[in-house]
């Protein structure tokens, strides 16, 4: 065996062999994979190797469309058959509701390329002859379904990588990985070391041991799932086709013909995981123990809309484990906490999603970059706060609830809560009703009566008229919101303000000012929407989304601050309160020690001063409602001094507390973009409205190459008013021009001040035109919308800065 490589994967499942296969492919053919016994050893070879592409978010439904047309590619190249059928995919719509939410995925599929339709019951019938039509309300059709044979497939990719120069090494368990000074890796192996510039953990049900040896702990967890196969069944013997993939989210349960049977699994009602604290180094091609009991309740709901079912044989059960993370999504990247550590790790549906992984991998590493948004995947979405209790609680929920369809807005309560606000109580009793990100509780609105919670609905839940009435506060007197869950860093020292002037494409800030700073990715795209306050030579303070805080701390390390620049993340020890509102100043002048004349501190200053008797608050003149407004931050155990001198300072001045939910609609009529929504590394400052924010002029800084070489505008962010009446806009409808589809919504909601539903999207070029007669698709209908070239609420921006 080699003992010197570029990229060490470890792992021989069907992702590994993908990771492999795109690495060489991409030129990159120094890379040796490494595994333990067999190719497809843990989960692969027992997969269902079911394929369809109608799927959220966008990035699983991107990548699995790529995983689907892949196979054929793959086949072509290795020589190798991959037992690949397109057959289309049925997905059964027993209610109105889930007919609802198949409306939803499908117009927001639109914007991949995915196109499907609606099939009536006995039309449903004509395509997959063994359903029954008076079980279903409707169902949705793709073209692009089918399955693959799973150990085919992984020997497919492995042999066409094998062709392209990589060493794939089997029976060659790894038994530690030791970081060198230089960021590159030693993997001790039995056969010898490694060494290696970069690793890639792809190891599957193993990705927390392989971890572990790095220093790791991955939010991982092994779960057993049974399906089985049927003897041959009469009505699927005697068609003359291949009955299509079947999916039936309402009980959780899927569907394909194998052979002449059907291959039938089920999510069920009941989670088991499976060896919680590490998977045993000895397991292989084994299966566990079934226990059909535990789909009991799927195979009966089954039964009533495949009547075939009663009398099928059962020629086999399959019960092995399946590695998730707390979201059932995989994680994927550089691991923010090492240098040259790549993940691909808990990739549920490998088969669907594998070939898209070992894409997006290579090209990360490769280019630096994984040319899409891919932080939905992305494994600095979850901190050192997820493995554990939080991650068994959350698979196990996401398991279980597998059968239930996801709404809009939908807060999950398992696992929660990890990180209380120091004030949670409080706001509590004032009706308080939350939600999570990153660990933290933060406040989404104030229900009438404490202990009310969201109501789940595709057009309007309990919550809209409240949030909207935080809005109108907002507008005419003042509101006051927590703010804790952002993420906060200082960077302090000699060469400060050079490192953060070539890191940010933004002009940096005088001390005693505040400025709104992109930063880019490689290709010249936005990879975070910054403030940076100075408060001192040399001193800043740095903010952004709080999911964002470790992959913006890898970013950092990819910019190499020089000695003596000190960078500390300081987002769980500082508190956050946010006043805004016309009454705002007024209101803070009473418990500021400092002067908050608009003269002295108007918009976008920065400043420390005593709030409250609390000394050093960090206080910001800014906004995102687009009125008066202040953040203030202060250490965790002063919080709650702060918001009670607020609450008692307001209450002549018609203060009341709002959520973020209304931060959110407000921000709206203002057509400010919000991360993650509008604005995210699928975009350039160009096509998303911030090259305001960005100073070409300023001299070199990251991505700067990249954005002026992209004089391309592929799509073009736009703000519209849409007629949906009882209904609502949330994000993924399209948007029509002339009967076209020519874009997607990012978000919406409701403009308190102008009363209208707004939608914000992105369009072709050619398509953002004023005046013209545009549609959004809100449920299946197409609505009238009408394109803002301005902002709908105090264009000149005079309220926040007066």
């Amino acid at each position: 065996m080699q003992r010197q490589a570029r990229v060490v994967v470890i792992g021989g499942g069907i992702v590994g062999c993908s990771v492999v296969y795109h690495l060489a492919r991409a030129g990159w053919t120094d890379v040796t994979l490494l595994e333990r016994q067999e190719l497809t050893s843990g989960s692969s070879w027992h997969a269902a190797g079911s394929l369809f592409t109608l799927t959220q978010p966008n990035l699983a439904a991107q990548l699995q469309l790529y995983s689907f047309r892949s196979y054929r590619e793959i086949e072509q190249e290795s020589g190798q058959p991959v037992g690949f059928h397109l057959t289309g995919g049925i997905s059964i719509c027993r209610s109105e509701e889930e007919v609802l939410a198949h409306t939803a995925l499908q117009s927001a599929c639109r914007r991949m390329g995915i196109e499907s339709h609606f099939l009536s019951p006995e039309e449903a019938v004509r395509r997959c002859p063994i359903l029954s039509p008076g079980r279903m309300a409707a169902a949705l059709w793709e073209d692009e379904g089918g399955h693959v044979d799973p150990a085919s497939a992984t020997q497919a990719f492995a042999t066409a990588a094998r062709k392209l120069g990589a060493r794939i090494e089997r029976h060659c368990p790894v038994r530690d990985t030791r970081p060198r000074a230089d960021g590159s890796w030693d993997v001790v192996t039995e056969r010898g070391t490694i060494h290696a510039e970069y690793i890639v953990n792809a190891a599957g049900l193993w990705g927390r041991e392989v971890g572990r040896m790095a220093g790791i702990d991955l939010p991982l967890m092994p779960v057993e799932h049974h399906y089985l196969v049927t003897e041959a069944i009469p009505e699927i013997a005697d068609l003359g086709f291949e009955l299509p993939q079947i999916n039936d989210n309402e009980i959780g349960c899927y569907a394909r013909q194998e052979g002449r049977g059907l291959l039938f699994g089920a999510y069920e009602g009941r989670c088991t995981h499976w060896s919680k604290d590490a998977t045993p180094a000895d397991f292989g091609h084994e299966l566990l123990p079934d226990d059909l009991s535990r789909m009991e309740w799927n195979f009966e709901q089954a039964v009533g809309m495949m009547p075939c079912l009663a009398k099928a044989g059962i020629k086999r059960v399959i019960n092995g484990p399946m590695i998730f993370s707390p979201d059932l999504a995989p994680l994927l990247g550089p691991h923010p906490a090492l240098r040259n550590y790549y993940c691909a790790n808990g990739v549920m549906t490998g088969f669907n999603q594998g070939p898209g992984v070992g894409k997006v991998l290579a090209d990360w590493i490769v280019e630096g970059d994984p040319g899409l948004d891919a932080f939905a995947w992305d494994v600095a979405r979850f901190g050192d706060w997820a493995p554990g209790a939080f991650t068994e609680a959350r698979t196990r929920y996401f398991y279980e609830h597998r059968c239930e369809r996801g709404y809009p807005a939908q807060e999950i309560e398992a696992g929660r809560p990890v990180s209380p606000m120091p004030i949670q109580e409080k706001l509590a009793g004032a009706g308080a009703v939350f939600g999570f990100s990153f660990g933290n509780e933060h406040v989404n609105w104030f229900a009438p009566l404490p202990g009310q919670c969201d109501t789940l609905s595709y057009r309007q839940p309990n919550w809209w008229q409240p949030v909207a009435d935080e809005g109108r506060r907002i507008r005419e007197t003042a509101g006051l919101m927590e703010f804790s869950a952002l993420a906060k860093f200082s960077v302090e020292g000699p060469g400060s303000a050079a490192w953060l002037d070539r890191l940010l494409a933004g002009r940096l800030p005088e001390p005693g000012r505040l400025s709104l700073c992109p930063m880019l990715t490689p290709r010249g795209r936005v990879a975070g929407d910054l403030s940076v306050a100075c408060l001192a030579p040399e001193s800043y303070l740095v903010f952004g989304s709080d999911a964002m805080q470790l992959a913006y701390q890898r970013h950092f390390r990819a910019a190499a601050p020089p000695e003596g620049v000190r960078i500390a993340n300081l987002s769980s020890a500082l508190a956050g309160l946010h006043l805004c509102g016309p009454n705002a100043r007024d209101i803070l002048a009473q418990v500021a020690a400092g002067d908050v004349d608009n003269a002295r501190f108007p918009f976008l200053s920065a400043a420390r001063m005593p709030v409250a008797g609390v000394p050093d608050v960090i206080v910001l003149r800014v906004s995102f409602t687009g009125e008066c407004g202040y953040e203030l931050y202060m250490p965790r155990d002063r919080e709650a001094r702060v918001f009670d001198a607020l609450q008692a300072a307001g209450a002549g001045h018609g203060l009341g507390l709002v959520g973020s939910r209304s931060l959110m609609m407000t921000r709206l009529e203002k057509s400010f973009p919000a991360w993650g929504l509008e604005l995210s590394a699928d975009h350039t400052p160009v096509e998303s409205g911030l090259m305001r924010h960005v100073a070409m002029g300023k001299g070199d800084f990251f991505g700067r190459a990249a954005l002026a070489a992209r004089p391309l505008v592929r799509e073009r962010i736009a703000t519209f008013t849409v007629d949906a009446g009882a209904d609502a806009v949330w994000g993924g409808e399209a948007i029509f021009l002339d009967g076209e589809p020519v874009g997607y919504v990012t978000s919406g909601g409701w403009g308190p001040a102008v009363g209208r539903h707004i939608a914000m999207g992105y369009v072709l070029p050619d398509a953002w035109q004023p005046g013209a007669a545009h549609e959004v698709e809100v449920l299946g209908r197409r609505r009238a919308a009408v394109l803002a070239p301005r902002p709908l609420y105090d264009p000149e921006g005079t309220r926040m800065r007066g």
